[in-house]
């Protein structure tokens, strides 16, 4: 089954204004966001917006005493930890912070749950953030965001009807159909556009929803916009390729030589980066699913 564009953008535009109100983020998320792409804003206003929300201070605090960040010392206040870690850094991690709740519910089929769509969206953000510092140390923190937000899209679709998502993974398990065509035939778009138009929304990066839209195909992209999608794309196979298989995915390991060539990355230096990923993964996971 196909759809027209405007159909689809009408889809689109009516999940947008459902999801307005299904508070996915809570407020301090969303006014860190706002604040973060303020160029005025202090450090100092951003961690007393952050201080307004314990849980979100704890979990700041966690992430920049892990090896994560690597720095030295013990950081034991929001307003030391938002000057280490910087806007993009703290911005994510908050992002991240309040996402972990939304992936939750009783499991969509008998192998696949909600948790299951966060646990591989956090290794992707992990995988992608490993590769920008190896080939564009100055993206690392927006590769990571795009590389954990890239399936945010499903999130909406979870929220939006559940049992069309089990519905979309009940024909993805049973090999009728690749994910995209089997969300096309359920809700009349796909996950890359719900994602796309949440976080312009959300009022991020324009490289995010770029990314979101883009992930599953991101060569044909112009040069200037492919990338930090071209990045997401290369986790998604270095994750697969070390048995983190995602059921919604292609499950290709294979990383072709055009797309390293988006961000001149050797051969050699793809798999010393692929030897640093266990570890990172489970780091990652540790701090942000578990």
């Amino acid at each position: 089954m196909t759809f027209d564009t405007s159909s689809r953008d009408a889809v689109v535009t009516a999940a947008l204004r459902r999801a307005s109100s299904l508070a996915m983020l809570p407020e301090t998320a969303t006014r860190v966001i706002q604040l973060a792409s303020d160029p005025n804003v202090t450090m100092g206003r951003l961690a007393e917006v952050i201080e307004t929300s314990p849980e979100l201070c704890a979990r700041i605090l966690r992430i920049v005493n892990s090896a994560f960040y690597g720095f030295p010392g013990e950081v034991r206040s929001i307003q030391r930890a938002t000057t280490l870690m910087g806007l993009e850094s703290v911005r994510n991690v908050t992002v991240a912070a309040s996402l972990t709740r939304v992936f939750q519910g009783r499991s969509l089929s008998a192998t696949f749950s909600p948790k299951d769509i966060w646990t591989h969206s956090v290794a992707v953000g992990t995988a992608t953030r490993l590769l920008a510092e190896a080939a564009v140390p100055t993206l690392a923190e927006e590769a990571f965001l795009a590389g954990m937000l890239h399936d945010i899209g499903l999130m909406m679709e979870l929220q939006m009807d559940r049992a069309k998502l089990s519905s979309v993974v009940a024909v993805v398990e049973a090999g009728q159909a690749d994910v995209l065509g089997a969300e096309e035939a359920a809700f009349g778009a796909t996950h890359q556009d719900f994602g796309a138009a949440l976080l312009t929304a959300w009022g991020l990066p324009s490289s995010l929803s770029i990314t979101a839209q883009y992930h599953h195909s991101p060569l044909p992209l112009p040069a200037q916009h492919r990338l930090v999608p071209a990045l997401v794309y290369t986790a998604e196979r270095l994750v697969a390729g070390v048995d983190r298989v995602f059921l919604l995915d292609d499950r290709s390991s294979i990383v072709s030589d055009d797309l390293l060539e988006c961000f001149s990355m050797s051969r050699d230096r793809l798999v010393a980066v692929t030897a640093e990923l266990p570890a990172a993964l489970d780091e990652g996971s540790r701090l942000f699913v578990q």
